[in-house]
């Protein structure tokens, strides 16, 4: 089964630092639950933001609109659980 890692903050904050090979889709965006309803609901899906708020509000939703595999973290702890390196803009 394949894994996709999705950054639920905004374009700023990943812009900033994210996890590397994550996707961005922000959770503010109003149509988030429209986009992401069209991913394959059998895959496992790793979502996180800063601190883990609005990853686990964004886990709700997926898993109301019937996604199995949803783990939600903090950008540091979704880092580790997949052992993906953070990248942080080179500022300078």
């Amino acid at each position: 089964m394949s894994r996709l890692v999705i950054d639920v903050r905004t374009p700023e904050e990943y812009a900033n630092r994210h996890v590397d090979g994550a996707l961005n889709i922000s959770f503010n965006d109003p149509d988030f639950r429209e986009r992401i309803s069209g991913f394959p609901k059998d895959q496992e899906y790793i979502v996180y933001c800063n601190a883990g708020g609005r990853a686990g509000r964004a886990k709700s939703q997926m898993k109301a609109l019937g996604f199995d595999d949803v783990t939600s973290y903090g950008i540091m702890g979704a880092s580790a659980a997949t052992g993906l390196l953070v990248v942080y803009r080179n500022v300078g």
